[in-house]
C-alpha cells in the first residue's frame, strides 16, 4: 500500500514537472488560451460578485459609522445648546441681581430678593399680566401691603396675601392695586393710581387747579404705610379733565415690562 501511494506521487511529480517543462517552451499555449477562455467567463463573475458583496459591505459599514457619528454629533450639540442656555440665563440673572443691588444699596433699602415663580391669580385665570407669585413669604418676613420693585427700582406691585413661603403681588396694572401717587415736576401734587383694563394705570384726585402735564413722571408719595416715597409708577401719557369735576385724571405708562419679571425685590419696613 504505502509502495503504491509513493509510486502514485512519483507519476504526479514527474507529470507536473513535464507540464512546466513544455509551458516554458511555449508548447501548451494553444491549451492555455482555450482555457482561459473557458474559465475567464466563471472567474470574471466571480470577481465581480466578490467586488459587489465587499462594496456592499463597505457601504453597511459606512452608512453605520456615519449613523453613529450623527447621534454622537447631535448629543454632542444638544449638550452644548443646554450649557450656553444656562451660561446666558446665568449671566442675564447676574447683571439683575447686579442692578438690584446697586439700586437698593444706594438708596439703603432694606430688602428681600425673590423669584418670580408664577403669572396670574390661580383663583383667577383671566388675569395673568396683572398679578405675580414670588417664591417669598411670612417666614421670610414679607408682609401685606409691601412694595415690590424691579431691578431699577420701578415699583412693580405689592404685596397683597403672604403664605410661609409664597406671596401673592398685584401688579400696578392690576385695578385693585391702588397707590398713593404724585407727580415729581408738580410739588404737592398728589393722587391714586390704579391699574386700567391690565394695560395702562390710571392716576385719579388729582385736583383741577395743577398743570399736569405729557411725560411728566409719577412716582410714589410716601403717604401710603410701606410704600416709600419717591418710587417710580410710570410716565404721563395723556391728561383728561372735566369743567364740571373737582378732580382731573391722567393715564399712566408704566416703565416697566411685566411679562419679562424674573426676580424682583420685597422693600422691607424700616422698623
Amino acid at each position: 500500500m504505502i509502495k503504491y501511494s509513493k509510486k502514485r506521487i512519483f507519476i504526479l511529480l514527474a507529470v507536473v514537472g513535464l507540464l512546466v517543462f513544455l509551458s516554458n517552451f511555449g508548447i501548451l499555449k494553444p491549451f492555455e488560451n482555450i482555457l482561459s477562455k473557458v474559465f475567464n467567463p466563471a472567474l470574471d463573475g466571480l470577481h465581480s460578485l466578490g467586488s459587489g458583496l465587499r462594496t456592499t459591505y463597505e457601504n453597511q459599514t459606512g452608512k453605520q459609522n456615519i449613523s453613529e457619528e450623527n447621534k454622537s454629533l447631535t448629543e454632542r450639540v444638544a449638550k452644548l445648546t443646554e450649557e450656553n442656555v444656562e451660561l446666558i440665563t446665568t449671566k442675564q440673572e447676574n447683571e439683575v441681581l447686579r442692578q438690584h443691588l446697586e439700586f437698593l444699596t444706594k438708596n439703603q433699602f432694606k430688602y428681600i430678593l425673590s423669584n418670580v415663580i408664577s403669572r396670574g391669580d390661580i383663583t383667577d385665570i383671566s388675569d395673568k399680566s396683572e398679578t405675580i407669585t414670588i417664591d417669598k413669604g411670612k417666614k421670610d418676613g414679607v408682609l401685606v401691603g409691601l412694595a415690590v420693585v424691579n431691578s431699577m427700582g420701578v415699583i412693580v406691585g405689592k404685596v397683597v396675601d403672604a403664605k410661609d413661603s409664597i406671596s401673592l403681588v398685584y401688579l400696578t396694572n392690576n385695578s385693585k392695586c391702588k397707590l398713593a401717587a404724585s407727580i415729581l415736576e408738580q410739588t404737592g401734587t398728589g393722587g391714586v393710581t390704579e391699574g386700567q383694563l391690565g394695560l395702562t394705570i390710571k392716576m385719579g384726585f388729582i385736583p383741577q387747579s395743577k398743570n399736569i402735564q405729557k411725560d411728566n413722571i409719577v412716582i410714589t408719595s410716601g403717604l401710603e404705610q410701606f410704600i416709600p416715597r419717591g418710587l417710580i409708577i410710570g410716565r404721563v401719557m395723556e391728561v383728561t379733565k372735566d369743567n364740571n369735576e373737582l378732580w382731573q385724571n391722567a393715564v399712566i405708562e408704566p416703565m416697566v415690562d411685566n411679562d419679562n419679571l424674573q426676580i424682583v425685590s420685597v422693600l422691607l419696613p424700616y422698623n
